[in-house]
């Protein structure tokens, strides 16, 4: 999230988690997929874009469907 957005709605992040967090969880988020087998690690993929998908109104979705598969 952009910093300008943090502000508009309020969100800091100093004030929730301490600074040398966000590098743990960018260490620990590295290792967990480095760790992970490629089958796991698609499993995952596909579950959050198959959400992504059922989280997109049905007529942007039609549309993102006819660009794909009609030619």
């Amino acid at each position: 999230m952009s910093r300008i957005k943090e502000h508009m709605i309020g969100y800091d992040l100093n004030d929730w988690i301490e600074p040398q967090a966000h590098v743990m969880v960018d260490e620990l988020v590295e290792y967990q997929v480095y760790c992970m087998s490629l089958s796991e690690l698609t499993q995952r993929v596909i579950k959050q874009v198959r959400d992504e998908y059922y989280s997109n109104p049905y007529n942007e979705m039609v549309v993102k469907h006819n660009e794909v598969f009609n030619e």
